[in-house]
């Protein structure tokens, strides 16, 4: 009895080391997440345009991701809602859905797509998505944007964004020193030129000194 028991006991331990590479093979590799980024530009006000990209680097290559979703939210209030199903090429905006490409338009409750203002760029692991949108009515000031993809996995990555500020338009510090350096290498370059074109004062000659002394002599010997 003592014998089989230590059989029995050694096959189990052989089974358990030849089967553990096995198992480890068959066990399925947790996906890495994508790596997103984004920014909105443009106005908020009724007839103006938004603009919204979205760049995700997808680990494996941007055949893994599904969706890019773009959420228009002011606190806990959603205004809108886009979503672009990457295998379909089809942008939702609220309820109605167009192909991008097209000249197809998708209205929600804020934001007005035409499928022509879609840009999307893909290549090895990244993939770039751009739309510009029509304000249909006016969006509260301190709206915030949720911009993120969800992977053929189901897990979705995202980030938060305010609109962006417009590079300031009035007159800085470094443009009015430029300004200023750039008058004075003019009038310094204007000033060189006119000096080089004025006369040069009358040189004295040694000869012309010489001769009027001479004519005075004569002058005084044939007085005297």
């Amino acid at each position: 009895m003592l014998r089989r028991g230590l059989g029995a006991a050694l096959l189990c331990a052989v089974l358990l080391v030849a089967g553990g590479p096995a198992l480890a093979q068959d066990a399925s590799p947790t996906p890495k997440s994508p790596v997103v980024e984004g920014e909105v530009t443009g106005g908020l006000e009724r007839g103006s345009k938004l603009s919204f990209a979205v760049d995700a680097t997808m680990p494996g290559g941007w055949e893994a991701l599904h969706l890019v979703e773009i959420v228009v939210r002011s606190g806990d209030n959603v205004l809108e809602r886009m979503n672009y199903d990457i295998e379909d090429v089809q942008l939702t905006v609220g309820e109605q859905e167009i192909v991008v490409g097209t000249g197809g338009v998708a209205a929600g409750e804020v934001l007005s797509v035409s499928g022509a203002e879609v840009v999307v760029t893909t290549g090895a692991g990244h993939l770039s998505f751009e739309v510009t949108a029509d304000v249909l009515q006016a969006i509260p000031d301190g709206t915030k944007f949720d911009l993120g993809v969800v992977d053929d996995f189901g897990a979705s990555t995202g980030v938060t964004r305010g609109l962006a500020k417009p590079p300031s338009e009035g007159l800085t510090w470094g443009t009015v020193v430029a300004a200023i350096l750039v008058a004075l290498l003019a009038g310094s370059v204007i000033g060189n030129v006119f000096a080089s074109k004025r006369r040069p004062p009358p040189r004295l000659s040694v000869y012309g000194t010489i001769d009027r002394r001479l004519r005075s002599e004569r002058e005084s010997s044939s007085g005297g």
